[in-house]
């Protein structure tokens, strides 16, 4: 999937069956992001964060729960989102022509 833009490949990892029901966190997401396209460090982390909340402020995502867990975080006390994909987001990913490269 890594052909695909950063927010684009954010958008197929919350389209994928297990992430429809219960959403996905940022952190698990980011390091998703991280992996598949090389990226390390807090710069690209903070990166994939912005491009998240981007997309929640487009109304793609919906945010489902909050929660802080420095034990998730390496000590840091930083509030963690669980994103969910909502209708308009896959409205706009069929639109788009992500959908199909999703599945």
């Amino acid at each position: 999937m890594s052909q695909l833009h950063l927010k684009g490949y954010l958008l197929a990892l919350l389209a994928e069956p297990a992430a429809q029901e219960n959403g996905r966190w940022d952190d698990e997401l980011c390091a998703a992001a991280c992996t598949e396209y090389g990226l390390d460090g807090e710069y690209w982390r903070g990166t994939v964060r912005l491009n998240l909340t981007d997309l929640f402020s487009g109304g793609l995502l919906d945010e489902v729960e909050t929660t802080v867990d420095p034990e998730r975080t390496g000590g840091v006390e930083q509030v963690l989102f669980r994103f969910r994909l909502n209708d308009f987001g896959r409205e706009r990913m069929r639109q788009s022509g992500l959908l199909e490269v999703a599945s």
